[in-house]
């Protein structure tokens, strides 16, 4: 019992920071592009969003070991927010450096957030509370609930209220989440378990094998995926076929709806070229084709065949963990690289809908290209050799 009650608080605080994470990703790239105009400079602020945790952590890792506890992430969670909300008090959330700002407080979050979350999934199995399917598709569930209610929160809330008030309402949430955290979930037990270090040696550099970081870097091409989603469906959806944000968050919301129905149905399967090939087909069918039935049934195929992806490949990087510090090497290394690449596809894509290049009709092929991409890293995953299985406590 004890041991459920902690799975239960673990997986409920990824729903509840995956979800308002979400809610405030959407308001910034939907406000961004409505107040600006400017497409590249939404993909700016997103790249920004990751670029400097990415250097943040490059610089900070060089004198000192990070340790990804729970109880940190929540005291950072309040710092970030609490800034977000003083932030959305004064007019610099209407200017460009505003949104620049922001961008910078919400990736250090996000960066931070991914990293414990994921560390603390594989401390759950390494200290025998869950075997390494279940817990990689009980997170990811988590996330996807989350991400499922965060865009559809998102999404009502852009159209309803100016860009301050969404973001006072976002980060009041947020914050008042983590006393809620405190006060009613109490987390003590699956922090305790979560923060589980069996290893010894666990402050001791810890290196990964090449095939590995390959495994990480397609685990990267889903972000990449996503960071086109994230920044040229909202292009497509506002400037060329003139719908509100909350067709966008609708949309967003079934394709979490659809990746969650990838982790709680286990026995719909998909293999890795299948999936690859309909997500071509679900980014064809999201960016040409103009009718909303059609394109809300492409959103929720697509999260349904990226989530049967990601499952596989988060079980694959918990299996390769044999102790608590690996967990942690393996956890910031996957979040860093998934961020970077996330991150940076947003103003590499987006630059070329300016004038210049392709102009805002270019974001309709730059989606496809995005899902081509990723299936050219699925291949590269298929001719991976195999890790070697770890030892773990099932």
């Amino acid at each position: 019992m004890k041991n459920k009650s902690s799975l239960t608080a673990f997986y409920s605080i990824v729903t509840l920071f995956t979800g308002l994470d979400m809610a405030i990703v959407i308001a910034m790239v939907w406000f961004g592009l409505e107040t600006t105009g400017s497409t590249f400079l939404v993909g700016a602020t997103l790249c920004v969003a990751t670029v400097v945790p990415y250097l943040c952590e490059q610089l900070l890792g060089k004198f000192l070991t990070i340790e990804l506890s729970l109880k940190r992430l929540l005291y950072i969670r309040l710092v970030a927010f609490a800034a977000v909300l003083g932030l959305s008090f004064t007019d610099a959330a209407l200017l460009p450096i505003g949104f620049l700002a922001i961008a910078f407080v919400v990736g250090v979050t996000d960066y931070f957030t991914i990293s414990t979350l994921e560390s603390n999934n594989t401390k759950l199995v390494l200290a025998g509370l869950a075997n390494s399917d279940t817990s990689a598709r009980l997170m990811q569930t988590a996330i996807q609930i989350g991400a499922f209610g965060g865009a559809l929160l998102g999404g009502v809330i852009v159209d309803m209220f100016t860009v301050n008030q969404t973001l006072q309402i976002i980060s009041l949430a947020a914050i008042l989440s983590l006393f809620a955290v405190f006060l009613a979930a109490h987390p003590s037990e699956a922090v305790a378990v979560a923060d589980y270090t069996g290893d010894a040696h666990r402050h001791q550099p810890t290196c990964l094998a090449s095939n590995l970081y390959i495994l990480i870097i397609v685990l990267s091409m889903i972000g990449f995926h996503i960071g086109a989603f994230n920044s040229l469906v909202p292009i497509v959806f506002q400037k060329l076929n003139e719908w509100n944000a909350t067709v966008f968050g609708v949309a967003s919301g079934l394709a979490g709806l659809g990746a969650f129905s990838a982790a709680v149905l286990p026995w719909i399967k998909l293999n890795r070229y299948g999936a690859s090939a309909l997500v071509i087909l679900a980014d064809i069918a999201i960016v040409y084709l103009q009718n909303l039935y059609v394109m809300m049934s492409a959103a929720f195929l697509l999260g349904f065949c990226i989530n049967s992806l990601r499952i596989q490949l988060r079980k694959t990087l918990i299996e390769s963990a044999p102790d608590a510090r690996t967990a942690d090497v393996i956890a910031a290394r996957s979040a860093l690289f998934y961020l970077l690449v996330s991150g940076a596809a947003p103003m590499i894509l987006t630059l070329f809908t300016t004038s210049a290049f392709l102009g805002i009709e270019g974001a309709r092929v730059l989606m496809i290209v995005s899902a081509i991409l990723l299936t050219i890293a699925v291949v590269a995953w298929r001719l991976t050799p195999s890790l070697p299985a770890a030892t773990l406590n099932e």
